[in-house]
């Protein structure tokens, strides 16, 4: 019998993900070695003429499989790492983005040495809750979201990171007034185009769930009735930060302007006008 080796079980797995067209096939079959022989990278390389048992080999190539069909890593793996904390996601909920870290971090910084109350509407994973609760010592934030079962995601992800004494969660439709006044209101609401939808990646669109893509007609509907019903939501001179798709910042800060002050938007890395932010006058 021929000895099966750990990079041939590699090579195998990145030869099946390159077929598909995966673009990150090597660093994916390695990620997925790794949760089946519970190791870290520098193991598959000082390891890779080790003979593979025919378990963690078929156990590696259902996995491969799995993202050969354009499952996201996230999802395959139950975890992604946000604002260096380690998150739980599935299907029910959006994988966390590392654009999003810049709204979590113009956060942190308007409020440094401060306890603040804040909402955070549409949650998700709870990635933005949970990241400003462990970075913002003494705050409380409560995370909104019309899904029960991504609640228990955030629920879950508070508790994995020690958050959940100032955290909690409930269900709750953003598009219903919400009566909490707050110090600051975060989201990074749903705000892809109905229309757009259909042009997405297949990782996204055939995985992640529609009820947090699809931000309407033009992508604004959630951010109307958020920025409506902010007197409910958020104290006067309290800050409302949000998220914006591509191309949407300035439609979002037409939309504050008629009673928020101090309006202004950040960047991505890539250039792409990414988070509005505003004081409620």
């Amino acid at each position: 019998m021929v000895k099966r080796t750990l990079g041939d079980a590699l090579k195998r797995g990145i030869a099946l993900l390159n077929q598909n067209s995966i673009e990150s096939a090597g660093t994916d079959a390695r990620v997925l070695m790794c949760r089946v022989l519970g190791c870290d990278k520098l193991y598959l390389t000082v390891h890779r003429d080790d003979e593979i048992s025919e378990k963690a080999e078929n156990d590696f190539i259902t996995l491969v499989k799995r993202r050969a069909s354009d499952e996201p890593l996230g999802y395959i793996l139950n975890h992604r790492e946000f604002m260096s904390l380690d998150f739980y996601v599935d299907k029910n909920v959006l994988i966390p983005r590392p654009d999003t870290e810049i709204l979590v971090e113009k956060v942190i910084s308007f409020f440094d040495g401060k306890s603040p109350v804040i909402t955070d509407m549409c949650t998700g994973s709870g990635a933005v809750a949970v990241s400003l609760a462990k970075y913002l010592p003494g705050s409380e934030v409560t995370g909104i979201d019309i899904s029960p079962e991504a609640v228990k995601i955030a629920e879950l992800n508070a508790e994995r990171n020690g958050v959940a004494d100032r955290c909690s969660f409930l269900v709750h439709d953003v598009r219903e007034v919400y009566n909490s006044k707050a110090d600051a209101v975060v989201s990074n609401p749903p705000y892809i185009p109905t229309a757009d939808i259909c042009t997405l990646s297949e990782t996204v669109k055939d995985y992640e769930p529609l009820l947090a893509l699809d931000g309407g007609g033009d992508g604004l509907d959630f951010y109307r009735v958020i920025i409506e019903n902010s007197h409910f939501s958020l104290k006067r001179g309290g800050l409302l930060a949000f998220e914006v798709g591509c191309n949407l910042a300035q439609d979002v800060c037409s939309i504050m302007e008629n009673g928020f002050s101090d309006i202004g938007v950040l960047s991505d890395l890539a250039g792409i006008e990414r988070v509005v932010y505003g004081i409620l006058k």
